[in-house]
């Protein structure tokens, strides 16, 4: 990736986190269990066997109920745990309470004691992000480990994103390798890039 286009996601990330971080503690409380609610409407979820979340850090939308909520639906719940080179671990949590650890940045992670899940049996990943825009395509944090981690999928995995609605942009600054999302939820509406030829 040329300088120039590192700057300009650096740039747009920015801008997209500051958008974020100024809704208040309620509103995005109020927000994430619409969001949550949205998802578990989805037919991929309600579908799906084993399900990939990440438990939200920061101001990203909530998802801890949502974790414990799958684990109730009894479906295989997996969450990401950061390793060396940029490569994500998909390991299996079945109690959120005693499976995780504080790991890198403080994200709250699965223990390395878990075991690690074959990505080719996953049937659902949910996605965080800085900024989405209406064409599918996704501005990650800046580590690549999503896009790495999505080429491990089988193709026909849905990847839904959630955000809020503060987050979608004009158009979001992309290279060869980002992948597209093929849903995104928001407060508002659910985003479906797949109807509209966008894969």
């Amino acid at each position: 990736m040329n300088e120039e286009k590192m700057n300009l996601k650096a740039e747009v990330r920015k801008s997209c986190l500051t958008q974020r971080a100024v809704l208040g503690e309620k509103e995005r409380r109020t927000k994430s269990l619409i969001i949550q609610q949205k998802l578990r409407d989805l037919p991929d979820f309600q579908k799906a066997h084993t399900v990939m979340l990440f438990l939200n850090f920061r101001d990203e939308v909530e998802t801890t109920d949502l974790a414990e909520a799958t684990i109730a639906c009894n479906k295989k719940l997996i969450l990401p745990r950061c390793a060396p080179k940029g490569i994500l671990l998909p390991l299996e949590v079945s109690n959120l309470a005693l499976d995780l650890e504080p790991g890198a940045w403080g994200i709250r992670e699965p223990k390395l004691t878990k075991d690690e899940v074959n990505p080719l049996e996953i049937d659902l990943v949910v996605v965080p992000g800085a900024g989405f825009d209406l064409q599918g395509n996704r501005l990650g944090y800046g580590g690549g480990f999503y896009d790495r981690f999505f080429m491990r999928l089988k193709p026909s995995t849905p990847r839904v994103a959630i955000a809020f609605e503060c987050q979608i942009i004009g158009q979001v600054p992309i290279d060869e390798h980002d992948a597209k999302m093929t849903k995104l939820i928001t407060e508002k509406t659910v985003y479906d890039f797949e109807t509209i030829g966008i894969q």
